[in-house]
């Protein structure tokens, strides 16, 4: 299913298969009724709001929507807001930050009296940064008790190893080893707190090779995990690598995310507005690598020293297309493109 960013990115206006549920995506709600307020007001759509994002589209032109990874919102807020569809009302403001630039989005429930948007998010954002183990690198955490691992909810473990040595180091430290469905932990036997927990999702590469201790089993991360080059002396090396390989590739199949909810009542309208995997009538240019579509992520941008081009007073220019004094465009669009 290629890099996992559905959690880590904000999307605008992507294409259909950008919206589709991954592997490993799990669709834990979905509300009718809900208005874009910052960047759509007055246009009704839906929200989803699965595992590991939220997703928003319009209901007249699907081409309209939005996905917002959890990992990007750093607030949120439930406060009043005027919508064009339903006048005052309470509101969802999410702030978020990605590439360098600050956004704002606000969900509207055109619902009179319904806190399930809300409810929904809260209960979902709450289990999201509870469960950082399941998708993030941590190094020297408290994850050992007893000379135990400490485990998440959920974890298996498939094999410990002991007598393994972290050559992260100069002279090497000897540990214990732990492959789980959910990571690979290893931890120094003097000294507990210093550990590595590293999830399946973060493993970029997975290979045996030759270094000053001998032969060691290395294990290197995404780019997101910083890049580190972990390296395992251990006894059955190649019997050990195999598994890894073996139990990362069944990890890819089905990808443990760690999130879940339990709301309060059950609904039956998610099928409704789920997204099929249909094929557009148009062509369509592979975005897959894309960043935010300017034009539209500049009706969410807040203002702010990291917006999308460093703040620089504006230049005033002559526009000879309507024949008035305007302020420069941001590079990269054009006064026909922010009409569209």
């Amino acid at each position: 299913s290629g890099p996992i960013w559905q959690h880590r990115e904000i999307r605008f206006d992507a294409p259909f298969s950008q919206l589709t549920l991954r592997k490993g995506e799990v669709l834990i709600d979905s509300i009718a009724n809900v208005e874009d307020t910052k960047g759509n007001n007055g246009d009704k759509g839906n929200l989803l709001i699965t595992n590991l994002r939220i997703i928003w589209f319009c209901d007249d032109n699907k081409k309209i929507n939005l996905s917002v990874g959890y990992d990007c919102i750093l607030n949120s807020e439930i406060k009043d807001n005027n919508s064009l569809m339903k006048g005052s009302s309470q509101a969802l403001y999410l702030r978020t930050r990605f590439q360098q630039s600050r956004f704002e989005f606000i969900f509207s429930s055109l619902v009179r009296d319904s806190p399930r948007l809300f409810s929904s998010f809260q209960a979902v954002i709450r289990s999201y940064e509870t469960t950082k183990l399941y998708r993030d690198l941590k190094l020297r955490g408290a994850i050992v008790q007893d000379s135990e691992l400490i485990l998440l909810p959920k974890e298996k473990v498939f094999n410990k190893y002991t007598g393994v040595w972290n050559l992260s180091q100069e002279q090497g430290n000897l540990g214990s080893f732990y492959i789980s469905n959910v990571r690979i932990v290893w931890f120094a036997n003097l000294a507990e707190g210093f550990n590595v927990s590293l999830p399946w999702t973060q493993i970029k590469n997975i290979k045996v090779k030759e270094s000053k201790f001998g032969t060691a089993l290395v294990l290197e991360t995404s780019e997101f995990s910083g890049n580190y080059v972990l390296g395992f002396k251990l006894d059955n090396i190649e019997e050990v690598h195999k598994e890894i390989v073996a139990l990362y590739q069944v990890y890819i199949a089905n990808p443990v995310f760690g999130v879940e909810a339990a709301l309060k009542e059950e609904y039956e309208d998610i099928e409704k507005v789920t997204i099929p995997k249909v094929e557009d009538e148009f062509e369509e240019v592979d975005q897959s690598d894309a960043g935010p579509n300017m034009v539209s992520a500049q009706y969410y941008l807040t203002s702010g020293a990291d917006s999308y081009s460093k703040k620089k007073k504006s230049k005033i220019i002559f526009s000879e297309e309507i024949g008035l004094a305007v302020e420069q465009p941001p590079e990269g669009l054009t006064l026909e493109k922010l009409w569209k």
